[in-house]
């Protein structure tokens, strides 16, 4: 079975380096993304590994099999600048010293922990680097050597591995740069009246595959709020994503990433028949000793059809018992169309449960449950946000006028993620994308409604005020007409409710 290794492209890797404020942690970092060194070999070092005057730096193996192994590994000219910054404040020059020593102990290196808790710290800011941990920082240097031209005995001795196979589990060579090689390959040589015929004639743009090979799995101008849910959730914190229809509240719940177990609930509406699939499957796998300890012999094949007599009171009383405070993070997928009992059932789990919800609004009538919820307000894209989104998801689609394209979407979508998609979707449908093409397809979903009635009511006050004037000017046509804006004041209400929106 193949093994899947993460590791940092060039982007997130300097991202990384721009992060780190602290010096030992830049060091420590770039050890292992640089050199390539095991967390372990990296917190051990001593000055004496180091020979600055070659930029190298020795390390010795701790792996048991490997107990008096050495090996010297350059390094690169960005950590020896780093290394200067730090060695310069360092407390000694004793060449024994550990580089990394423990703050209360000098006598002791810093453990593996600590450097795991800083890459736990790190991808806990920053959803970048949800896949960040020390060995990842290994597997990038794997991965950047080979990219750059490396050979594999050559990354084979630096990494330290004894095998070829284990060198190439760590080194992913990143896909464009195996495209190029492909490219290279595959290319035909042209002679010299080829290309000058190329170059008078050009031939024909080439046709490209209007299929997507992927999903929308990224999250484009919602790193602040996944990661105000994140922390929340962390502090647990029950969390309602608050927003209009479209921009992308359940994509956000689709991916929280925690530590916590977690409970979904796609059917709210059925409130009994999702309490009894999560008691279910608690039972079923997390929660098997529970279930013994509840009902001892009791068959569980037929616990559903026990559960069915059960009022969703007493469902929520045995989803409390199964399970510990806080063990849970319980995930609704929609709270839009909450019934008095959906109501009642998220105040008997409020305060049990850590609760990650979305709705578009809640009536004032039915905000009871909402009292320990922190809300996180969602509105539609930015200008360069929706840019991108739409270059992310039109990448592979041949268009004749990108920039009219991309202004297109803009106005027909006003930054609504859901219109951006569902645009680009229609435009797939189409052999050939024109400029007519572009300019013939709309969206009515978030087609914007200017709301006038407030102006209109402003007016008709001010409209209003020439009744109490005319006494003074001495003209009864005023008299009249602020009669008459004040009718219209009086049933103003009545009046705007029929210039609403109610079809398309």
């Amino acid at each position: 079975m193949a093994t899947e290794l993460s590791y940092l492209d060039k982007r997130k890797a300097d991202k990384l380096l721009t992060k780190l404020r602290n010096q030992s942690h830049r060091c420590a970092i770039l050890l292992m993304m640089d050199c390539g060194l095991r967390v372990s070999e990296c917190v051990s070092l001593r000055l004496s590994n180091f020979d600055f005057r070659n930029k190298s730096v020795t390390v010795k193996s701790l792996k048991k099999r490997d107990t008096e192994k050495f090996r010297k590994v350059p390094i690169s000219e960005r950590l020896y600048n780093e290394l200067a910054i730090y060695l310069k404040d360092f407390n000694t020059k004793n060449p024994e010293a550990y580089l990394f020593p423990r703050p209360n102990n000098l006598e002791n290196h810093i453990s593996r922990k600590a450097m795991n808790q800083l890459c736990y710290r790190i991808k806990k800011r920053d959803p970048d680097f949800r896949n960040l941990h020390p060995h990842a920082l290994r597997h990038t240097c794997a991965t950047s050597l080979l990219s750059s031209g490396a050979e594999l005995h050559e990354i084979k001795e630096i990494l330290g591995h004894q095998k070829y196979d284990t060198t190439l589990i760590y080194a992913h060579i990143p896909q464009q740069i195996l495209k190029s090689r492909i490219d290279k390959a595959t290319e035909i040589k042209l002679t010299l009246w080829q290309r000058l015929k190329c170059y008078i004639f050009p031939p024909p743009r080439p046709i490209l595959i209007n299929i997507q090979g992927e999903s929308t799995k990224f999250i484009l101008g919602r790193n602040s709020e996944l990661l105000r849910v994140n922390e929340l959730i962390n502090k647990n914190c029950n969390t309602i994503f608050m927003g209009p229809i479209g921009v992308g509240k359940t994509h956000l719940l689709n991916h929280i990433q925690t530590d916590k177990k977690i409970i979904r609930f796609d059917d709210f509406s059925d409130l009994k028949k999702t309490l009894i699939a999560a008691l279910m499957y608690l039972y079923k796998n997390d929660k098997e000793h529970v279930f013994k300890l509840l009902y001892g012999d009791f068959d569980l094949s037929k616990l559903d059809h026990h559960f069915q007599k059960d009022s969703v009171i007493n469902l929520c009383n045995e989803l409390i018992k199964a399970t510990t405070k806080h063990e849970y993070l319980l995930i609704i997928d929609n709270c839009d169309r909450i019934t008095p009992k959906g109501i009642k059932t998220l105040e008997l789990l409020k305060d049990h449960f850590v609760i990650v919800t979305s709705a578009r609004q809640i009536s004032v009538e039915k905000s009871s449950f909402l009292w320990n919820f922190e809300v996180i307000k969602l509105e539609t894209l930015t200008r360069q946000n929706a840019l991108e989104l739409t270059h992310k998801l039109a990448y592979d689609i041949d268009i004749e006028d990108m920039e009219l394209f991309r202004n297109h979407i803009w106005e027909q979508s006003s930054g609504n993620p859901r219109v951006i998609y569902e645009l680009i979707e229609r435009y797939r449908k189409e052999v050939v994308i024109t400029s007519e093409v572009i300019k013939s397809v709309r969206h009515f979903g978030s087609m914007r409604e200017f709301d006038m009635s407030l102006t209109v009511l402003i007016m008709l006050g001010g409209l209003a005020i020439l009744r109490y004037m005319s006494h003074e000017v001495g003209n009864d046509s005023l008299k009249f007409i602020g009669g008459c804006a004040m009718i219209l004041l009086i049933f103003s209400r009545y009046l705007f409710s029929f210039t609403k929106r109610k079809f398309i």
